[in-house]
């Protein structure tokens, strides 16, 4: 087990896995052929190391906790050093995510398709929607649409986009 998945076990990460895909408890439990109250204490348990993970990650990155959801598994944040918001990500596929909002040059990063293939992954994951063909966005505007729906929050969009 490591940090970059919250220190859960495989079983665990599976649970939680379900559980953020929308399934019901008692639905879980018929799908891994367990008990409901099993899946009930895996997934506290979850919380409860999924909350530390963010909380760690968010320390050693020196980023001030301004809101923290660890049934939605996100931590939004302010990066003194970079001057600028964060946000540190928990999804069972990626794990933990630190992102930095910023202005990039993302056509010339050699990790565009990396970056944007993890903003996919974490929308997939949530079972968000994004309008428009997500092949083409530029991951830091992925980024900001996809970050504002998990914090629940508008985007605000400017004729360019």
């Amino acid at each position: 087990m490591t940090l970059s998945f919250g220190y859960l076990t495989p079983k665990q990460r599976d649970i939680w896995n379900l559980k953020s895909s929308g399934l019901q408890e008692v639905n879980i439990a018929r799908k891994l052929n367990v008990t409901r109250q099993t899946v009930h204490k895996s997934l506290d348990i979850a919380t409860l190391k999924i909350g530390d993970a963010l909380q760690e990650i968010a320390k050693i990155n020196k980023i001030d906790i301004e809101t923290l959801n660890v049934q939605r598994g996100f931590l939004k944040g302010y990066s003194n050093h970079f001057k600028t918001p964060a946000f540190v990500t928990f999804t069972a596929k990626n794990g933990v995510q630190v992102w930095y909002k910023h202005e990039s040059d993302c056509e010339k990063c050699k990790k565009i398709q990396t970056c944007r293939d993890i903003l996919l992954a974490e929308a997939k994951d949530r079972n968000f929607l994004l309008l428009g063909d997500m092949s083409k966005i530029l991951p830091s505007k992925l980024a900001e649409e996809l970050f504002a729906k998990i914090a629940g929050e508008e985007v605000e969009h400017t004729k360019k986009d």
